[in-house]
């Protein structure tokens, strides 16, 4: 009974509980007016999301334009300020510029310089030329002086008579060539092809060979390039240039022999000489002439200089 009582008066409790909530719930819907379907709830920024946007796929839906795009649009909208890139190009020209500026001044200077040294080795060579032509033309004067000399002691000596002793140093001058000789004999010219001297085929040792065969086809006078050649006669070459007892001579080069040329020209064909010449005519077409000249003048050599050699004193 007492259980049937006490839960009789626990379930009145609780009816008066729920009763009671009951009410307060009707006060509070007439306070506020009813209370709105699930659709009709607009969020706030208090309401809580259960499925929270991310923030990626909130900017690609929110933000359909590459930022990009906008800062190129902003750089265009600015108008004379220009971006990294145009800089930088810009930066890259003008270095470039510099360094052309500065390499086109290095060729210039080294130009100048390459053109003043020219200049000054020209007034050189010139010089040089002026030297040289100087002091052949002394030494002509000076053979024509000596050639002079040596015709007065000629007629002096032709005066005082032409036996004795005075006969024997005339012949032993003509022998070496010291007095002037004419007669007839051979012209012999040499020189290189069209294209170009001499020197660019013959050498020293040809000329030599040349006027070897002229001896050996009985020449008793031989000039070359007008040097009157001795018993000690050199022929030499320093470069392009053929030296006659040092004297140069130049292209083309007159060989003269003094000789009977009908037999003389017989006997030059068959010599050595004649052979390499021909051959470097026919090779290289250079210039190899022979003429028959029926007087031709030789001028006197000039007289050894006697260094160690003295001239022995007879008595009688």
């Amino acid at each position: 009974m007492a259980a049937e009582s006490l839960d009789s008066g626990g379930g009145s409790d609780r009816g008066d509980r729920i009763g009671q909530s009951a009410d307060r719930t009707r006060d509070l819907v007439a306070a506020t007016g009813p209370i709105a379907k699930d659709a009709d709830v607009v969020p706030t920024s208090a309401t809580p999301r259960r499925n929270p946007v991310p923030a990626l796929l909130a900017s690609l839906t929110q933000n359909t334009l590459d930022p990009g795009y906008a800062a190129a649009a902003r750089r265009r909208a600015a108008g004379p300020e220009l971006g990294r890139g145009h800089r930088g190009a810009l930066r890259a020209v003008a270095y470039l510029a510099a360094g052309v500026l500065l390499v086109g001044l290095v060729l210039g200077a080294a130009a100048g310089a390459t053109e003043q040294g020219a200049l000054s080795a020209d007034r050189v060579r010139s010089g040089l030329v002026d030297d040289v032509k100087q002091a052949q033309q002394r030494v002509a004067a000076l053979e024509a002086t000596a050639s002079g000399l040596a015709q007065q002691i000629r007629s002096t000596q032709a005066a005082l008579g032409g036996t004795g002793p005075l006969q024997s140093l005339a012949s032993l001058e003509d022998a070496g060539g010291l007095t002037p000789v004419r007669g007839p004999g051979l012209s012999v010219v040499i020189d290189g092809s069209s294209a170009g001297t001499g020197s660019e085929v013959i050498l020293d040792g040809d000329v030599q060979l040349l006027v070897n065969g002229l001896w050996a086809a009985g020449a008793e006078a031989v000039s070359v390039g007008g040097v009157r050649l001795r018993t000690t006669s050199a022929i030499r070459q320093a470069g392009g240039a053929i030296l006659v007892d040092n004297k140069p001579v130049f292209w083309p080069i007159e060989i003269d022999a003094i000789g009977n040329p009908s037999t003389m020209h017989v006997a030059f064909v068959g010599t050595a000489g004649f052979g390499r010449f021909n051959a470097f005519a026919s090779l290289y077409e250079i210039r190899f002439d022979i003429m028959a000249s029926p007087e031709l003048s030789l001028a006197a050599a000039a007289a050894p200089d006697l260094r160690y050699a003295s001239p022995l004193v007879t008595t009688s």
